[in-house]
């Protein structure tokens, strides 16, 4: 087992079987900043170049997936614009992986957490967690993470989740196909592992076959689509004219 201690949060990776699995534990609803971003990059690179293991697998927290940006310490730091880049770069990174990427989702998964789901191969959720952007709800909006939702949901649900803020129930998510299957939390596990042994399969022969399904789906101007979106955050962030 591997760990990177990222402030008061710890992003480990761990060898179960043929599969790495990634899991960060960063409070109550499991929240991204600016280390936990980094340290997931990092971690995430290193599972890729390790020979020993042939997939890979995020898992958030026993108790969330992960429930998007800590906006408030965002805030708090002056940290937001690094941050932005740090996750444009984290999901512009989860494609290009050379390994399958897999999705234990064991609590809710929300904003950009829920884009990590979406960018994983297959994805297994809780029957009682919810998925989607929820920026709008509270007055903001998805801006970086409603990529990731335009390029791999089906357009209408798409554009439901990003204007309402509503997110999605596990089921509704599976009936879309966007999620592999559910399970209760407690045999997430290991239905995500069945599907790791099956996407272990093709072995060395993922390191290009991937990229090539990458290059097929969602890289079709998704790259340009990330930057664009970091510079309407950027934008977004910046006084308003005639603001105090």
């Amino acid at each position: 087992m591997s760990a990177t201690t990222a402030g008061p949060a710890t992003v480990t990776a761990t060898r179960r079987g043929a599969a790495t699995w990634i899991e960060w534990d960063n409070g109550e609803r499991n929240l991204l900043d600016l280390e936990v971003t980094r340290a997931l990059v990092r971690v995430l690179r290193e599972a890729d170049e390790d020979p020993e293991a042939a997939v890979i697998v995020l898992a958030g927290s026993a108790r969330a997936f992960c429930g998007g940006a800590d906006l408030a310490k965002l805030k708090a730091t002056g940290t937001a614009r690094e941050f932005a880049a740090e996750v444009v770069g984290l999901l512009g990174l989860l494609p290009l992986l050379r390994k399958p990427v897999l999705a234990a989702v064991r609590g809710d998964a929300l904003a950009s957490g829920f884009s990590l789901v979406l960018l994983a191969d297959a994805a297994v959720a809780a029957e009682d967690a919810v998925l989607g952007t929820v920026e709008v709800a509270g007055g903001g909006w998805p801006m970086i993470a409603q990529v990731p939702v335009r390029h791999l949901l089906p357009a209408k649900a798409a554009t439901y989740n990003l204007v309402t803020g509503l997110p999605f129930t596990a089921a509704r998510l599976a009936e879309l196909g966007v999620l592999a299957a559910t399970a209760t939390a407690d045999e997430v596990d290991a239905r995500t592992r069945e599907l790791a042994e099956a996407a272990a399969r093709s072995g060395a022969l993922a390191a290009t076959g991937r990229r090539a399904l990458a290059e097929l789906s969602v890289n079709a101007g998704y790259a340009a689509d990330l930057d664009a979106a970091l510079a309407h955050f950027v934008a977004m962030l910046e006084p308003k004219e005639g603001a105090a």
